[in-house]
């Protein structure tokens, strides 16, 4: 059956045409709202990694950003609400759905006389709905939604902070147990050379069992650091694996931390409201918002909805499927409840209610940043003067064994006595090490305690 359309008929469907597609563009505008995954390093404030003058650091944190899943999965969840916020754009526009359906009745001619009348025939109904945002309910949940995902960006910004920091900790921590490794190894040296002298005189019957024994737990008192050190290598590598999403790896290519030092300046001071761009923060402040915006909408509750509702139908049951056979409806009114038992009162309280909280909980993270940032500080201060004691001190020792030395080639000191004194100066090397890389641990604390802003 070939169905031939009126000129009517013909502008009604160019009209449905041009409106679906600035429908489709609309909606396809909305999706393109989407975050790139490069814009994920802008988050870490990579400058001040750089300070420290270590490309491998470097490397490393750009691998983490870029391959961690969990940043991964805060990325596709931002996308997410993206499209959650478009649904509800989407709304905005008239809904419209067309449907083919097979008529068959039966009506008396005397009810009906209409000659052209038919009673099989074949229906084509267009229906419409349009709710009129005309109280800005829709307006308001669209704004919930971008809080949300304000609220999500802040979090996915919070995550890569500190994902940044960790990769960096445990980075300063294998490069100084590298160091501590070799160290320890020289103190195992010593101390098996200085036990065979004593093996020797105890068999010329010089020093007794006593003395023997004591060595021989100094030895094995060092080869259990030296164990210890090696697991926690082996356990800060398998977390620098998992933070960057790499598999498993006991080798790592790493700076000696003897060349590692931070170039920029340690702040004295820090002003209270430096923390206002910290991602925890930024991210309450961004429910807090939705929680309002939540109470105005709980407000418009008690406002009519404004809806229109139409119907545009062409069918068969009139000779070839004319435009004076189509049967259209169309119906626009305001719905307002009367009685709901005092609920729409009861959900404004409440969202009172979970408004006061959030903003509880926001002042609460206020306080919690100060505190941090207080702490932190005061602890990057104190290890810092630790450093530089520790310093010293290995100056002290430097001395010290230079003096034993020229004491040994003058035939004053012996061999024991320049063994005791190395290790005396390679345990101060080991405390310098420690206390230089805690420095570096309380500067990333700080950044971290900054929102990344040091």
């Amino acid at each position: 059956m070939v169905i031939k359309l009126g000129t009517n008929q013909k502008i009604f469907i160019r009209f449905l045409f041009i409106f679906m597609c600035s429908v489709i563009f609309c909606a396809a505008g909305f999706c393109g709202e989407k975050l790139k995954e490069k814009d994920r390093i802008q988050y870490i404030n990579i400058d001040f990694f750089k300070r420290f003058n270590d490309e491998c650091l470097i490397k490393y944190i750009i691998l983490g950003i870029n391959n961690n899943y969990n940043l991964k999965n805060l990325r596709l969840k931002i996308n997410e609400l993206y499209q959650v916020k478009n649904t509800e754009i989407s709304k905005l526009f008239p809904d419209l759905s067309v449907g083919a359906n097979y008529l068959g009745i039966k009506i008396p001619h005397v009810a009906f006389p209409y000659q052209g009348f038919r009673d099989n025939a074949f229906a084509l109904p267009f229906i419409t709905h349009w709710e009129i945002d005309l109280f800005g309910k829709r307006k308001n949940k669209i704004d919930m939604k971008r809080e949300d995902i304000n609220a999500a960006i802040y979090e996915e910004k919070g995550a890569a902070i500190s994902l940044a920091g960790e990769i960096a900790g445990a980075y300063f921590n294998i490069a100084n147990l590298d160091e501590q490794i070799n160290i320890q190894n020289k103190i195992i040296e010593n101390k098996k050379e200085k036990l065979r002298r004593v093996q020797k005189s105890f068999d010329n019957g010089v020093v007794g069992k006593i003395e023997l024994n004591n060595i021989k737990k100094e030895v094995s008192a060092e080869e259990i650091i030296l164990n210890n050190y090696k697991k926690q290598k082996e356990e800060f590598s398998s977390r620098l694996s998992y933070l960057t999403g790499e598999a498993p790896s006991d080798c790592y290519e790493v700076q000696n931390i003897k060349e590692i030092e931070y170039a920029g300046k340690i702040p004295d001071c820090i002003k209270g409201d430096e923390i206002l761009g910290r991602p925890d923060i930024l991210q309450k402040e961004a429910g807090l918002k939705k929680a309002k915006i939540d109470v105005t909408l709980a407000r418009k509750a008690f406002l009519p909805d404004i809806n229109v509702f139409g119907v545009l139908m062409f069918s068969t049951l009139t000779p070839n499927f004319l435009w004076k056979g189509a049967v259209a409806n169309l119906m626009a009114g305001a719905t307002e409840k009367i009685f709901t038992g005092g609920k729409r009162i009861f959900d404004i309280k409440q969202k009172k209610f979970v408004y006061e909280k959030m903003l509880n909980e926001y002042l609460d993270t206020d306080l919690k940043a100060l505190k941090e940032v207080n702490d932190t500080l005061y602890n990057l201060k104190q290890d810092e003067a630790t450093y530089r004691v520790n310093l010293t001190n290995l100056n002290f020792e430097e001395d010290n064994f230079i003096r034993v030395s020229n004491s040994y080639n003058s035939g004053v000191k012996g061999v024991v006595d320049v063994l005791n004194q190395d290790n005396e100066f390679l345990y101060e090397q080991s405390k310098v090490l420690n206390s230089k890389v805690q420095k570096f641990i309380d500067l990333i604390s700080l950044y971290k305690a900054l929102g990344g802003e040091i």
